[in-house]
């Protein structure tokens, strides 16, 4: 029980601290004291630096090498506030512009996070040097120190560049709307290499077996799925289990998010262990939620059509993401071909799915502007060319409307 309930919590969490915007700048703090111990050390060792280093630095007496480090800290950690405030700055803009739910993307850049980490862990680095030098008849100055804080300092220097050029592209409406198109493209590849690799059972319920709905405590949207430890439980206990409720859906304590199919009563223990297999929290991720990076593609299409905004082209791009992320389910290794389990059953994203959150959902957004339903209708037409069978239906039940255009649909 204890490894089935760390795997759904366990991967919640590590993916928390992942895309924290605190793990990666407490982590470089962390190897700035072990930098400084190390250095120290170094230091502490007799004559060896002053072997190796030039004249011009280890002639630095206590005084100069305290006003050196005590400068560098002052400076480093001002510069760090105002890369902070540039990054919130940057977050509140395009949670006004692009829509809230994307602020996470911005929280979670890995360049952002190391670039104030670095200011931070050099920044520590320079105070703890400046409590190593000792003046007086115990006069003692770690020119080792003295030298890395100087290196850290032109480090921060090119940090600092990069990190201005890094804010606008970070707030570039393009870099937003292909970042989130490549993030589809993969999640849809990834869950067609998953689903190849499922085997499916021929299981049949026993005669008398019951149906049990089990709930969670919670309440809140399900981050984390463990179907694979669920299979497991059930193939133990020779159970069928239908999930009702998949990643990304919103539960209560009220709402059965399994049913077991069993001939003896569930105990409190297996239903523990059943409940275990889900962790949930108080928004949608990604994770095992492909809908989701098309639902904010189709967020940023309803906000740029929006009269405060009028901006087709940002519509048109991200339709043409979209459409990436489509041809992707209909012909990328066979495509994402529709699948049911017999042990543990739960609802598999298909194509006809995946186009009515996608271009299904953009639907009342681009008819209303000339030039996306143009380029809405160019792109489910080629969609419809490589399509066959159920979802060639799909798409060409789309193409009337995008036709008709705002005012014969509402007739």
């Amino acid at each position: 029980m204890a490894i089935l309930k760390s795997r759904a919590i366990g991967r919640k969490i590590l993916r928390q601290v992942r895309t924290s915007y605190w793990f990666w700048p407490s982590t470089l703090v962390l190897g700035a004291l072990c930098l400084a111990a190390l250095v120290e050390w170094i230091d502490t060792q007799p004559g060896l630096m002053r072997d190796v280093l030039p004249d011009w630095l280890t002639a630095i007496d206590p005084d100069g090498a305290r006003d050196t480090l005590s400068t560098l800290a002052t400076a480093v950690i001002g510069v760090a506030g105002v890369m902070f405030s540039m990054t919130l700055v940057a977050v509140s803009f395009a949670a006004d512009t692009f829509g809230p739910r994307l602020i996470g993307n911005f929280m979670r850049d890995r360049g952002t996070q190391i670039s104030f980490g670095l200011l931070l862990g050099t920044f520590v680095f320079n105070i703890v040097m400046l409590r190593s030098v000792q003046g007086g008849d115990a006069a003692f100055v770690p020119y080792a120190g003295l030298t890395t804080a100087l290196f850290l300092a032109l480090f921060s220097v090119f940090t600092i560049i990069y990190y201005i050029h890094h804010v606008p592209e970070t707030i570039n409406v393009s870099n937003i709307s292909s970042d989130l198109g490549h993030q589809f493209s993969a999640s849809i590849r990834e869950l067609i290499a998953e689903r190849a690799k499922i085997e499916v059972e021929d299981v049949r319920p026993a005669l008398n077996a019951q149906e049990i709905g089990v709930t969670l405590a919670a309440r809140g949207y399900i981050q984390q799925l463990d179907t694979d430890a669920l299979h497991n439980c059930a193939c133990d206990n020779d159970w069928i289990i239908q999930v009702e409720r998949s990643a990304g859906e919103f539960i209560t304590p009220h709402t059965d998010v399994l049913t077991v199919l069993t001939v003896s009563p569930l105990t409190d223990k297996q239903i523990t262990v059943l409940q275990s297999a889900f962790a949930t929290g108080n928004d949608r991720t990604e994770v095992q939620s492909t809908a989701y990076f098309a639902d904010q593609l189709v967020e940023m299409i309803a906000r740029a059509l929006s009269p405060g905004f009028n901006d087709p082209f940002t519509a048109m791009n991200c339709l043409n993401w979209l459409h990436a992320g489509l041809q992707d389910a209909l012909l990328h290794d066979g495509g994402l071909r529709p699948l049911t389990t017999q042990r543990v059953r739960y609802p598999h994203l298909d194509f006809p799915a995946l186009f009515a959150v996608s271009f299904g959902a953009a639907l009342p957004y681009t008819v209303t502007d000339r030039m996306c339903r143009a380029r809405h209708l160019a792109l489910t037409q080629e969609l419809l060319t490589r399509a066959t069978g159920r979802n060639r239906d799909v798409i060409a039940a789309l193409v009337p409307a995008l036709r008709a255009g705002p005012r014969k649909r509402a007739l």
